[in-house]
């Protein structure tokens, strides 16, 4: 028998508490609430202690394009962020505007347990500008690259070097805390890089930030430039990843750091920030918590809350193949995936939703009204499972009836809603069984537009117990109303019919929506009888609306009752 080994959580994630894993892996056991890849344990590197996140949503998040928070806003932000554990808070630019600074001011003034930083340019009236509104911490930075050097600041490298030297140790004067950015680090000549961080540390700098600002590296170089400058810097000085997504890998990347000696992650939620944005705050937390078993401060089971609280301020609205978070995170439509799934969550999905504050549970209940959705992929047992859970009723022969119509609007159309479903199979159940029809629809074609609405109907009708096929033509004032007059003119026998009542209305909103359609309908003995039906096609609806109410009136005339059966006073109705 084959063994499937993880390691084993030794304690509780919980704030100020960090994650820790026992070096003897376990047999893995079924219903847990984490199953990754037992091979992550044969190559893992040596993590830091613990890792801290600094995030930087409401500073580097904030130049996303049309995203700027209320100080309201970035006030109720921070505060959600000390509730999550966030280590390190980037309040934003103080210099940028009054509103930032103002921002600043407040949020240093909240008493959080994070560290409450702002950030400066190398210049005096950057720095003042933090130290005015009075926060914890600093952070510094000035671009180092040859290209940002000559086309942006056209500064030589001795003037980067001088100008670190001034302005890190004019703001390590009035603070304890200072970090260290080499903007473009990773396109900077690493001799350089390496000598602009040492000039750093040597001024006063505690923290040593290596920005990916173009996101133009992959993890293995990250890794070895980050090693590269381990080496070097004295141990009690923390190296910080903070990584941009331009080519998609600002999360492996910043995982890669972590792997390489970094011990402080930047990261911003949603993964908000410029151009394609930064490392994504759930992908980088859940991956060290699920996948690295690091230990951090963070609590995750106020991950999602804590996404969605951005998403609102922001305006941001998460994708929904957003890992983790994402509408479609924690879905199936796959009858393979969905059918699995009911089984054990953990065969489709490598964590429970409700680990990271996600709104689902692993209950059966759960599962199926929440993550099982309908579509062209789906399969029978989740279909039966959605029945179940919608609390609908059938036999197989109107559970397959169902099934091929789910499947056949399925393909017309890209979503399906549960009350898609439930108008399906009420119509369904509410049918007569095939044995006890009598006028079945073959074929019908309508001509409608400038010419006068033209409808043809083939139908097979079973009269003493033979079926006989007919054709027969009708106009009308529209294409519903031909269609019936041409239903009712090839089916003789009925007589005259009056029409009671006429209902139609849309299931969903949109173009695509299934429509409802409910008839009354009266013969001349007085009989009066209801048909329902739904379909996507309203003339179809229509159609097969007044074919159900036909067959129960035929079905009450043979004497086989079963539906009632009232005597109307006359009155003046519109003929079909």
């Amino acid at each position: 028998m084959t063994s499937h080994l993880r390691s084993k959580l030794c304690s509780n994630r919980a704030k100020n508490q960090g994650v820790k894993r026992c070096n003897k892996a376990i047999l893995f056991s079924d219903k847990k609430d984490i199953y990754v890849s037992p091979h992550i344990d044969l190559v893992r590197s040596k993590l830091p202690e613990h890792v801290y996140f600094f995030d930087t949503t409401m500073r580097d998040g904030e130049q996303t394009p049309e995203v700027s928070f209320t100080i309201d806003e970035k006030l109720k932000i921070a505060q959600q962020f000390d509730v999550l554990g966030i280590d390190i808070i980037e309040a934003g630019m103080p210099v940028v505007s009054k509103g930032d600074f103002e921002a600043c001011k407040q949020i240093s003034h909240l008493g959080l347990n994070a560290q409450v930083l702002g950030l400066a340019r190398l210049s005096q009236k950057d720095i003042d500008s933090v130290i005015d509104a009075d926060m914890n911490a600093i952070h510094v930075f000035i671009a180092t690259s040859d290209l940002h050097l000559r086309d942006k600041l056209h500064m030589t490298r001795e003037q980067c070097i001088e100008s670190i030297s001034t302005w890190v140790a004019y703001a390590k004067s009035h603070y304890d805390v200072v970090e260290f950015s080499a903007e473009d680090a990773t396109r900077t000549d690493l001799d350089f890089l390496l000598q602009a961080n040492t000039t750093a540390v040597e001024a006063g700098a505690t923290r040593i930030n290596i920005p990916d600002t173009v996101g133009t590296t992959t993890p293995k170089a990250y890794a070895y430039i980050i090693e590269k400058n381990r080496e070097i810097l004295p141990p009690e000085v923390k190296i910080c990843v903070h990584c941009h997504n331009d080519f998609g890998l600002a999360v492996a990347n910043s995982l890669a750091g972590i792997e390489s000696g970094a011990e402080v992650v930047h990261t911003t939620f949603l993964g908000i920030g410029e151009r394609a944005g930064n490392a994504s705050f759930e992908q980088v937390a859940a991956s060290l918590y699920a996948l690295y078993g690091a230990e951090m401060s963070i609590n995750i089971k106020e991950l999602y809350k804590t996404s969605k609280l951005v998403e609102r301020f922001s305006n941001i609205r998460i994708p929904v193949q957003f890992p983790l978070i994402g509408k479609n995170a924690f879905r199936h439509e796959s009858g393979i995936h969905a059918h699995a799934v009911i089984q054990n969550p953990r065969t489709y999905e490598p964590l429970t939703p409700e680990l990271i504050g996600y709104p689902r549970t692993d209950e059966l209940a759960d599962i199926v009204s929440q993550s099982i959705t309908i579509g062209k992929h789906t399969g029978s047992h989740s279909l039966k499972a959605k029945l179940d859970e919608l609390g609908v009723s059938c036999t197989e022969e109107q559970f397959t009836e169902i099934f091929e119509r789910l499947k056949d609007l399925a393909d017309k159309r890209k979503n399906i809603a549960d009350i898609d479903l439930i108008s399906i199979a009420n119509d369904v159940t509410g049918h007569l069984a095939q044995e006890d029809k009598t006028v079945i629809l073959d074929e019908l074609t309508v001509l409608t537009g400038s010419v006068t609405p033209t409808a043809t109907a083939t139908i097979r009708v079973r009269l003493n117990g033979d079926w006989e096929k007919r054709v027969d033509s009708s106009i009308g004032v529209g294409p519903v109303d031909a269609a019936v007059k041409s239903i009712l003119k090839t089916f003789k026998e009925i007589g005259n019919i009056e029409l009671l009542e006429y209902e139609i209305e849309a299931v969903t909103g949109g173009t695509e929506a299934l429509g409802v359609t409910s008839v009354k309908i009266r013969d001349e003995n007085g009989v009066t009888v209801s048909g329902h039906a739904v379909h996507e096609d309203i003339v179809m609806s229509s159609v097969q609306a007044v074919l159900n109410a036909l067959n129960k009136l035929m079905k009450s005339r043979k004497g086989n009752d079963g539906h009632e059966a009232e005597t109307t006073p006359e009155r003046s109705r519109p003929q079909l």
